[in-house]
C-alpha cells in the first residue's frame, strides 16, 4: 500500500502512525506554496492507493487540483489536520469501507487475517 501525504512540513508522527497501521510506502509533498506543490509538474504517482490532505497546511488551489485528480483515478481521499488521532480515525474509516477485492486490501500485510471469513 502506498499513501501520498499533501501538506505539512514536519510529518514524522503521521508517518510513524501510518507505518504502525501497515502502510509501507509513504510519499510526502509539502504543497503549501507554489514552489512545493507545482501541480502541473507533479501528477499523483501511479501506485498511490490513498491521498491524505492536511487541510491546515495545503493551499486551496493545490487541494482543488489534487482532489479532482484523485477522484478521476478513484483514489480515496482523507481530509484531516496534522493530528495523529484524527488521521488514525479517518484512515481506519476509509480502510473499513473497502471490500475484499480492493487492491489496497490485497496489498496489506493483514489481508489474510481480515478476510478469513469473519469480515464481510
Amino acid at each position: 500500500m502506498s499513501v501520498l501525504i499533501l501538506g505539512g512540513d514536519r510529518i514524522d508522527p503521521l508517518k510513524e502512525l501510518l507505518y504502525d497501521l501497515g502502510v509501507p510506502n509513504i510519499l510526502h509533498w509539502a504543497a503549501r506554496n507554489q514552489k512545493c506543490g507545482r501541480k502541473q509538474d507533479k501528477p499523483i504517482p501511479t501506485g498511490v492507493n490513498i491521498v491524505v490532505m492536511l487541510t491546515n497546511f495545503l493551499n486551496h488551489n493545490s487541494m482543488k487540483h489534487y482532489r479532482a485528480e484523485a477522484k478521476s483515478k478513484s483514489i480515496p481521499i482523507i481530509y484531516t489536520t496534522r493530528s495523529t488521532q484524527c488521521l488514525r480515525e479517518d484512515f481506519l474509516k476509509v480502510v473499513s469501507e473497502l471490500d475484499q477485492e480492493s487492491e489496497i486490501c490485497k496489498q496489506c500485510k493483514h489481508y489474510l487475517t481480515c478476510y478469513n471469513g469473519s469480515k464481510k
